[in-house]
């Protein structure tokens, strides 16, 4: 009896394909004597695997970059950091530019274009000031403070994000220490911008998932985690 249960249990073993012996498949026993070469299941597997393989490969490129960029981001004390992701640097007496933190910047991928106020324009404390649009949909920053719009710093069309200031304007001291971000608070949200990212980082998927995008080769964060964690993501980077 035993000696039959081990035979039996012998042949099954004999008979299971290489993937179910690797335990890649659940359940696979080998219908053509083992043959691999010329095997349609065995070439279904192992580009199975290698799209796998990519997608990997994407998730750690496209996480790696951001990570790199967030590591090379350094508190700079002549950039007046101010609250909702801008920047401002003064030019003269009142008068700054106005731009976008550059730890926003690092999450952003794919923009087509940004709209602000026009020149003249005066903005109040948690109005609009700019919308940033891309594949994924559209992320808006608001005015941590009062003041009007000078003038634009125009970019090209095709290269929205190039420099990272988008306006000259006009405001007094008073109102910069309303909205200013101190360097214990940007501290904070660099640590938090790189905790998720590293987050992200750890995510590998298991043999058989299938990614967000649909199969898509994976060259973007939106593509990674999907376009709503992704704005979830940049608007949670506001300190």
């Amino acid at each position: 009896m035993n000696n039959g249960n081990g035979y039996k249990s012998n042949s099954y073993e004999m008979l299971k394909c290489i993937w179910m012996a690797s335990q890649v498949v659940e359940y696979k026993l080998c219908d053509n004597q083992f043959d691999c070469e010329n095997c349609p299941f065995d070439k279904v597997i192992r580009n199975l695997s290698n799209e796998k393989e990519t997608e990997i490969t994407g998730i750690t490129n496209v996480a790696n970059i951001i990570f790199n960029k967030l590591q090379n981001i350094k508190y700079d004390n002549k950039i007046i950091y101010l609250k909702n992701n801008l920047i401002a640097k003064e030019i003269c007496h009142n008068t700054f530019y106005l731009g976008i933190n550059p730890i926003l910047i690092s999450f952003l991928d794919t923009v087509s274009s940004m709209m602000e106020y026009e020149c003249g324009k005066n903005i109040y404390t948690g109005q609009q000031v700019i919308q940033i649009f891309g594949a994924w949909g559209t992320v808006s920053l608001s005015a941590p403070m009062n003041f009007a719009i000078y003038d634009k710093v125009s970019e090209p069309n095709d290269n929205p994000m190039k420099s990272q200031w988008f306006a000259i304007i006009g405001v007094i001291h008073k109102e910069i220490s309303c909205g200013k971000l101190y360097q214990e608070e940007w501290e904070k949200m660099h640590e938090r911008a790189i905790g998720i990212i590293e987050g992200i980082k750890s995510y590998i998927p298991k043999v058989g998932d299938t990614m967000q995008d649909g199969g898509t080769q994976i060259k973007f964060l939106h593509q990674l985690v999907g376009t709503n964690r992704y704005i979830k993501i940049l608007n949670s980077l506001s300190a």
